[in-house]
């Protein structure tokens, strides 16, 4: 299945702490299966999503549709089956952003190959490789080309 991202209205929704669950974990991380999204308006379109169990384990995320306006994510059929996908309308996607130690959020990256794609309505969720992943890099810089502006 292919989805094509678009920005989020009503992002005030998600203030109070989301929880939702990744059975499977993230990459090097299988065992932490449940994570909460917060949300801080100061610091959008950039949240953070932390493990319920182990709050020093958290992740900056940022929605796709906030950095590049073309970004489709083509899925595995067996995965869109898993998390009870039927419409992007069903999906919420969220890339892992990387900030290294004495960077400056100028030279922030996010993986576009391996998103963190979650069903709305269940609230579970995958982090997956797609099938697309040629086209895409893991370390996209943040402050491209192709960024929205």
């Amino acid at each position: 299945m292919k989805l094509a991202t678009e920005t989020q209205p009503n992002k005030e929704v998600w203030i109070k702490p989301m929880e939702f669950e990744l059975p499977a974990g993230l990459i090097g991380f299988p065992d932490v299966v449940k994570y909460e999204l917060l949300v801080n308006n100061e610091e959008l379109p950039f949240m953070w999503i932390r493990s319920v169990e182990h709050h020093e384990l958290g992740f900056v995320v940022i929605e796709p549709s906030e950095i590049l306006s073309d970004y489709e994510v083509e899925l595995p059929n067996d995965d869109v089956e898993k998390l009870g996908i039927n419409s992007h309308e069903d999906a919420l996607i969220f890339n892992i952003v990387t900030i290294k130690d004495g960077e400056s959020i100028e030279e922030a990256t996010v993986n576009l190959i391996g998103p963190l794609v979650l069903n709305r309505n269940t609230l579970i969720g995958k982090q997956i490789i797609v099938q697309n992943y040629m086209s895409l890099s893991a370390r996209h810089p943040i402050l491209s080309g192709s960024v929205k502006g």
